[in-house]
């Protein structure tokens, strides 16, 4: 009984939780509070709308299952429980259009047709319908596709650059997979590894001018399943597959048809974005795998309480390491902030013996690459080339920034390693084609080293190619290359 109550509370937790998120939202759509994204109103208490969308839009099932389960007789549910589920709808409908988060279109509607599927006994009536009104039903089943294909255009043409950079990115990512398919590029490696088939890509001649346009530096593969399959294998992504499957059919055993849909609205939503990298997502996850695996009992009294007190003790273990490292995570943090003060104010000289010290006493800001670009910069800035460059190496492998390779390019220029400083910004180049600096090294270093005819043909490139975003500094760099092609002898185009 103590278990079951357990239960329970976990499932109306999460209500409760996502009834305060929407809230806060709300206020923020309205201006009443401030969002955590400059460029967006409605955020939460996330970074941007997306992940923020997805949350709402997992919890939501939850919420019509406690609705619609509320008219049933005998279900032991408050009519104040009831309205909370039915308050949280509204404000899911109300929230989720002004996300403009796709994705979390999607989950909800997964997740929601599963439930209203269960409760109306939909499929079973639509079976009974197309054997007695075939034609009917085969009219209604075309026009439904066509709705949504319609649908589906619509929502690419409403961020369709966008949507061509997902393209983009699952392209890149099948690459990754297919150079290491059953052990992966290791755990926290997936940008890296991005990068560098990114920059293989372009560098082939494969990619379009489109796909060059929309090109970046993604931290996540926006799709989970891709992800786990480039950084741990093949076996890995099919064992959590398994994990996943025995979930909905416990959840399908005990008939609790909102973690079904749920968990379904988790999956849809981890095929277009990056759940699993957000705690909030992460701690949501578990915890509906628990209310699954908890909605089965074997039989017999004792196995069934060993079973969920099984469940219990896993989830804490699985919670206090979590908190334990985000607590490690936020100390080493707070220390490098205090550091961070210098960099930003470039006295490199007193503060690149305090970023070594925190290289070495904490292991978490070794995984962080912004840690190691700026640990690497203060290495640079101080004349400490060699060593620079193995830390933004590291880094490398962690981030499909290009600026590692530019900053790494500079250092070997320094070194009068001209050959490795033109590898490293031609591969800056390739990794992210829309972005025209590391072109601007590469010429200046032609020039440098007296191959004008090869810094002009760059600077050429450069004046040629119209940056993905204009700015001042993208301005100067073209004012300077028409300067040194005039100056070199040539006539600027």
């Amino acid at each position: 009984m103590f278990l079951s109550r357990l239960h329970r509370f976990l499932g109306i937790s999460l209500l409760l939780w996502g009834i305060a998120e929407a809230a806060y939202g709300g206020l923020q759509l309205y201006g009443l509070e401030e969002s955590n994204h400059s460029l967006f109103r409605l955020t939460g208490t996330f970074q941007n709308p997306g992940p923020y969308a997805g949350f709402l839009a997992v919890i939501l099932p939850l919420a019509l299952h406690g609705a619609l389960g509320c008219r049933r007789k005998g279900k032991c549910l408050c009519q104040g429980m009831a309205a909370l589920c039915w308050g949280y709808v509204f404000l899911c409908v109300t929230l989720l259009p002004a996300t403009l988060s796709r994705a979390a279109w999607i989950a909800a509607c997964a997740g929601c047709g599963i439930v209203l599927s269960a409760r109306y006994r939909l499929w079973a009536r639509l079976r009974i319908y197309f054997r007695r009104h075939r034609r009917r039903a085969l009219a209604g089943l075309c026009a439904a596709c066509l709705l949504l294909a319609a649908a589906g255009a619509g929502m690419y043409a409403l961020k369709k650059d966008s949507a061509d950079g997902r393209l983009l990115m699952w392209k890149v990512t099948a690459r990754v997979i297919a150079d290491s398919p059953f052990t992966g590029v290791g755990a926290g490696r997936f940008a890296g590894a991005y990068g560098e088939a990114q920059a293989a890509y372009f560098a082939s001649g494969k990619g379009s001018p489109q796909e060059e346009y929309v090109a970046g530096s993604p931290e996540y593969g926006f799709n989970e399943f891709l992800q786990i399959a480039a950084e741990r294998g093949f076996p890995f992504l099919a064992y959590c597959l398994v994990l996943l499957v025995l979930a909905f059919r416990c959840a399908g055993r005990g008939r609790q048809w909102g973690i079904v849909g749920g968990l379904a609205a988790f999956l849809a939503f981890s095929c277009f974005s990056y759940p699993l990298s957000v705690w909030q997502h992460r701690l949501l996850f578990l915890a509906l795998v628990v209310l699954a695996f908890g909605s089965w009992s074997p039989r017999g009294k004792w196995r069934s309480r060993g079973w969920h007190a099984l469940l219990w003790a896993v989830f804490a273990l699985i919670v206090l390491a979590g908190a334990r490292q985000a607590r490690e995570k936020r100390q080493a943090e707070e220390r490098w902030q205090e550091e961070q003060t210098y960099y930003q104010m470039e006295i490199y000289e007193g503060t690149v013996d305090n970023y070594r010290r925190l290289y070495r006493e904490c292991p978490v800001l070794r995984q962080d690459p912004r840690f190691l670009f700026e640990y690497g910069q203060c290495l640079s800035k101080t004349g400490r080339y060699g060593e620079s460059n193995s830390v933004l190496f590291e880094g490398s492998r962690r981030s499909a920034d290009p600026m590692f390779w530019n900053i790494m390019g500079k250092n070997y220029q320094a070194m009068r390693a001209v050959e490795e400083a033109e590898s490293c910004f031609r591969k800056a180049y390739d990794m992210v084609p829309n972005r025209l600096y590391p072109l601007y090294l590469l010429a200046n270093l032609y020039f440098s080293t007296g191959e004008s005819e090869k810094g002009v043909a760059v600077a050429r490139q450069l004046l040629d190619q119209e940056p993905k975003v204009m700015s001042d500094a993208v301005r100067e760099m073209k004012a300077e290359m028409k300067e040194k092609i005039g100056r070199y002898g040539q006539v600027a185009p």
